[in-house]
């Protein structure tokens, strides 16, 4: 069964990002990708209470190979833009993980991605190609086959459920931790005190629902 995920990256971090973080007051939202073995055709809105930029100006970043203006509402214009495969982009890490896109936005100078997948693997293969390009993105939602704990089968909350399978996946329980409780906590929104809160909570009731459980049981 397909699952959605959800990846964050600043503006600055990826190739397209930085085409449009020369305007910072331009929204951004890929409405849709087709891909070709040779290129991938974008379809954006673009909306701003500023000027948009002219369709010359986005041409000029060399990413795009060609830009059009197909319509203008009275809020937003629609646009699209081809990008030649053979440059790396965010876009042909999604054509060769072999996950389907599903948008793109931008939200104070701030990318997320929704992408589906048949499988874990295909997000991992994502996430691995833009490690490798250094771009600069992070899974933040999980799909059901990838959440490290179910939060009714160990009396998790939501947000203890959260915090637990972010930790994970970025490595704050290895050694060397590969991020801060002040990291995870600007992803969640929250401060990093809360953060703690929410993994010491977390991992007491898993511990309670597991390994206290089973003591209990085996001393009746």
């Amino acid at each position: 069964m397909a699952t959605v995920a959800e990846f964050t990256g600043r503006s600055s971090q990826f190739p397209i990002g930085k085409v449009f973080a020369e305007y910072p007051t331009v929204d951004v939202e890929i409405e849709q990708l087709k891909q070709s073995d040779t290129s991938t055709s974008i379809y954006f809105w673009l909306s701003t209470q500023s000027t948009l930029p002219a369709v010359s100006e986005l041409s000029e970043y060399g990413i795009f190979d060609s830009v059009k203006l197909l319509d203008t509402l009275t809020d937003k214009s629609l646009y699209s833009a081809r990008l030649n495969n053979d440059h790396e982009s965010i876009c042909v890490g999604i054509t060769k993980a072999a996950v389907e896109f599903e948008s793109a936005k931008t939200i104070a100078n701030e990318w997320t991605f929704r992408l589906q997948a048949e499988s874990a693997e295909q997000l991992s293969t994502f996430q691995a190609y833009c490690q490798k390009n250094d771009f600069g993105v992070r899974l933040t939602r999980f799909p059901t086959q990838i959440q490290i704990f179910n939060s009714q089968e160990y009396n998790l909350t939501d947000k203890q459920r959260e915090a637990l399978a972010l930790a994970y996946t970025e490595g704050y329980f290895e050694t060397p931790r590969q991020i801060t409780l002040e990291e995870l906590g600007e992803l969640l929104g929250i401060t990093q005190q809360a953060v703690l809160a929410r993994l010491r909570n977390g991992e007491k009731n898993i511990l309670e629902s597991t390994i206290v459980l089973s003591v209990n049981s085996e001393s009746i």
